[in-house]
């Protein structure tokens, strides 16, 4: 990395990170909450690309271990990179097809919008479906003292929900981060050629 991509990973992980505290709970799941510091780890993937997008994620998942005490403990922030990576996939996705059938109109239009809010939504739901059973299944377990078996039922029973996350986080996050993305690239000299918008 040269020293300005070096600079945009050190300023955006430290927006994202300082708007991880600003969270909207999910009232649907207790302890889920709408983390407004995906919108920046989201715009760092559109306007510098999937390696400092990458990057800018895991530097603040370090961030948040260090910073914040949370319920899981050092398992949860790695966690949550997984479930951002998967929206990540999707996003990264659909602007690869998008980008071999662009016209001269390098603004992200609705239809790139949309096909990237549903494919964010298809590879977050599709990934982390599985990883919430079986994560939280055996977190329950431990955590809890229920048989493995019981746990699982429970979680049985949240899975819905947890799907409806998995599913809202990109409907709202995706379409806010190609707004702001759009606006920064007006004005922004150090975009390079990974970028997507």
């Amino acid at each position: 990395m040269n020293t300005k991509a070096v600079a945009v990973t050190i300023a955006f992980t430290a927006l994202a990170t300082a708007l991880n505290y600003v969270k909207i709970p999910a009232p649907y799941l207790i302890g889920f909450s709408y983390q407004m510091g995906d919108i920046v780890l989201i715009v760092a993937l559109l306007l510098f690309g999937a390696k400092i997008g990458v990057t800018v994620a895991t530097l603040n998942m370090l961030m948040t271990i260090i910073l914040y005490q949370n319920p899981a403990g050092p398992i949860g922030p790695p966690y949550y990179l997984i479930s951002v990576l998967a929206m990540f996939l999707g996003i990264y996705l659909a602007e690869k097809v998008n980008k071999k059938k662009k016209t001269a109109d390098k603004k992200a239009s609705a239809d790139l919008v949309g096909l990237a809010t549903a494919s964010g939504v298809i590879s977050r739901t599709l990934i982390m479906f599985p990883l919430d059973y079986f994560f939280y299944g055996f977190l329950v377990s431990v955590v809890s003292g229920l048989t493995i078996a019981e746990s699982y039922a429970l979680v049985m029973l949240a899975l819905p929900s947890m799907i409806i996350y998995n599913i809202t986080v990109p409907i709202i996050m995706v379409p806010i981060s190609y707004l702001v993305a759009t606006r920064l690239a007006k004005y922004n000299p150090l975009m390079n050629k990974n970028a997507f918008i």
